[in-house]
């Protein structure tokens, strides 16, 4: 059985390098980020740098099986407005903006916005899940599912309760969300006429 805790400054890497091997084949990093050689490497700072904003903001949470991490999810408490845009510059933005360019940089920070634009419209008030991933070796084993019923619905009903959103891009992962719980309440394409890819917003409502 999975376990639960807060992540430490330590495991930042750790963390990070779980994200990255679980998206890499995730649309919306293809769409935003360069192809070939620069890809792996563009995504593990993407993930360092959100991974460690939330790590600051005590909102980075691991699973612990076996103890080895196994999953891990970063979600924006309900109140805070999440980490800003100069806590990503300070966290490694720069760098990056500095490997890839400005320009590139604001359109991928431009898109990653308007990807939660549906969620942002319920304020501040709500909890958004922004990354959540199970390590490779151990998908298929139910671990997602009992990451969303064992830690973050009890979580959120210890702090009163309120609407839970995220965002997904694959049909196999909007069957995921559905089967635990998670309504579709906006749809819409996203990403550069002839390469568009779908764009689902999801919320949940979990009582106090």
């Amino acid at each position: 059985m999975q376990t639960y805790r807060l992540a430490e400054k330590r495991e930042m890497r750790e963390v990070a390098t779980l994200f990255t091997e679980s998206f890499m084949d995730y649309p919306m990093f293809k769409l935003i980020l360069s192809k070939g050689e620069a890809y792996r490497d563009e995504l593990f700072k993407l993930n360092y740098i959100n991974t460690k904003s939330y790590v600051q903001q005590d909102s980075c949470f691991v699973g612990i099986l076996d103890g080895k991490i196994v999953s891990a999810v970063l979600l924006k408490k309900s109140g805070d407005p999440g980490p800003g845009f100069m806590q990503y510059l300070l966290n490694g933005g720069l760098a990056l903006a500095a490997r890839v360019g400005v320009k590139r940089i604001a359109r991928i920070l431009s898109t990653l916005e308007k990807m939660k634009e549906a969620c942002s419209r319920y304020g501040k008030e709500t909890w958004y899940v922004d990354s959540f991933a199970v390590a490779k070796g151990y998908q298929g084993k139910s671990l997602g599912s009992a990451l969303f019923h064992s830690f973050i619905f009890p979580h959120v009903r210890k702090q009163g309760g309120g609407m839970v959103t995220l965002v997904t891009h694959t049909e196999l992962n909007k069957k995921f969300y559905c089967k635990n719980g998670f309504e579709v309440f906006s749809e819409f394409g996203i990403g550069p006429e002839g390469g568009r890819i779908p764009n689902y917003s999801f919320r949940q409502e979990i009582g106090g």
